[in-house]
């Protein structure tokens, strides 16, 4: 059997004619590159044509995402107004000295991020009955304690080793101001304490506790029931306090949260 065999290439004028001698072995080395080739080419072109549909895909879903995203947005920030709308209701109630009611707190806290709290459940998640719903709102720490101008916010990151660290929020007012309780609940302790000089604890129950601190002289003591709204002490500087205001701090199950997370406008 021939192991080459031969190509012959003739010109069309009188050029010379070339006879080339090629090897079968080359012959099938060059058939096998050019299907592998082809098959790599081919393999190239399909996946490369899956990465531009999936990368086309995620194009137009990245689109849906942001305007979902931008109606989600327009839906809370809707929300929000409505619960501001709710809330100066409240407080123009609260300057006329309207009091409170339990359906003032149901309709405000049924709008509210803080209606979801752990420590308020809702009826479909833990089969608390509606009554008790009512009462969980009630204990809610939403209307502001003193108006005034807050100077110093909640920080607790780094822990109390943190120079920083405030457990609440400093609210300035004239000295004498009424400080109203925030929520019904029960005097926990009323006396005075070297940091926060003249103070209150108001334990509302589900877990939720109020302090306010650096008061004047306080209007109750140990074991008063109080209801939201009600005068429990005055603005002052007692203890270690450089000038009159209230530290407010609102307390889940002993461990001091941000007060905005519950406080209306």
């Amino acid at each position: 059997m021939p192991k080459e065999f031969s190509v012959i290439i003739v010109p069309h004028d009188n050029r010379t004619t070339w006879n080339f001698r090629v090897s079968y072995r080359w012959l099938y080395a060059l058939v096998a590159i050019i299907l592998v080739g082809t098959i790599v080419g081919a393999t190239v072109v399909f996946t490369y044509a899956r990465i531009a549909r999936v990368a086309r895909d995620a194009v137009t879903l990245n689109r849906e995402n942001t305007r979902l995203r931008g109606q989600l947005a327009e839906v809370d920030s809707l929300r929000f107004e409505l619960i501001e709308l709710r809330a100066l209701g409240l407080q123009v109630k609260h300057m006329l000295g309207v009091p409170l009611s339990a359906a003032d707190s149901a309709l405000v806290a049924s709008l509210s991020p803080v209606a979801r709290t752990p420590s308020i459940p809702h009826e479909e998640e833990s089969g608390v009955s509606s009554g008790e719903q009512r009462l969980m709102l009630e204990a809610m720490p939403t209307v502001w304690p003193v108006k005034g101008y807050v100077t110093k916010e909640f920080k607790v990151t780094g822990g109390e080793k943190n120079p920083d660290y405030h457990p609440g929020m400093d609210i300035a007012a004239e000295r004498e101001t009424p400080v109203l309780v925030v929520a019904d609940g029960i005097v926990e302790m009323s006396g005075f304490d070297e940091t926060y000089g003249w103070m209150v604890e108001v334990d509302h129950g589900y877990g939720l506790r109020s302090v306010y601190g650096h008061n004047s002289r306080n209007l109750v003591k140990i074991g008063d029931r109080v209801t939201r709204g009600t005068t429990i002490a005055f603005v002052g500087s007692t203890g270690k306090s450089t000038a009159p205001h209230l530290h407010f701090e609102v307390r889940e199950n002993g461990v001091p949260v941000d007060p905005r997370k519950y406080l209306l406008n």
